[in-house]
């Protein structure tokens, strides 16, 4: 991507989520995107913004979070589940295997290396302190994924 790709990267963002922008807060917001975005195809780029913008986003990606989902869409990856719907999915797999059944479709692998650092007893957790705890070690073990599949060490 060259930097007037960059720039008509933040003005698709402005009109996407409707936000009003001048020039020169399209040429600052552009120089900040481009740390983000300057080693990505532009094509892919624009096409990831779409794809949100019409998945109801309610808001404009910040640029690591633009980055980050370029390059799971390039990679035709899924993202890890945000801390409340693995904690949500976490629960339905507890409640399939206390009632026996073990038909779960087979969770993200950040959820299941959570569950896996959590031990044995990692589906009776129920109580808000369980979920807390939880959604503290789920964060780190999400946040060390994203940074070694999508941070810059990683190749494109």
């Amino acid at each position: 991507m060259d930097k007037n790709e960059c720039k008509a990267v933040v003005e698709l963002l402005s009109v996407t989520w409707n936000q009003a922008i001048d020039a020169s807060s399209i040429t600052i917001k552009a120089k900040g995107f481009w740390e983000y975005v300057e080693d990505l195809p532009y094509e892919n780029v624009k096409e990831t913004i779409k794809h949100m913008g019409l998945a109801g986003r309610k808001w404009a990606p910040r640029p690591g979070e633009l980055r980050i989902a370029v390059l799971a869409n390039m990679r035709d990856e899924e993202l890890p589940p945000e801390p409340e719907e693995a904690w949500t999915v976490l629960q339905a797999i507890g409640q399939k295997i206390y009632s026996g059944t073990y038909d779960y479709e087979k969770p993200h692998p950040v959820l299941a290396e959570t569950i896996k650092r959590l031990g044995t007893n990692a589906t009776a957790l129920t109580t808000n302190s369980d979920r807390a705890m939880f959604v503290s070690l789920y964060e780190k073990t999400r946040e060390a994924y994203i940074l070694e599949r999508y941070g810059y060490d990683s190749a494109n």
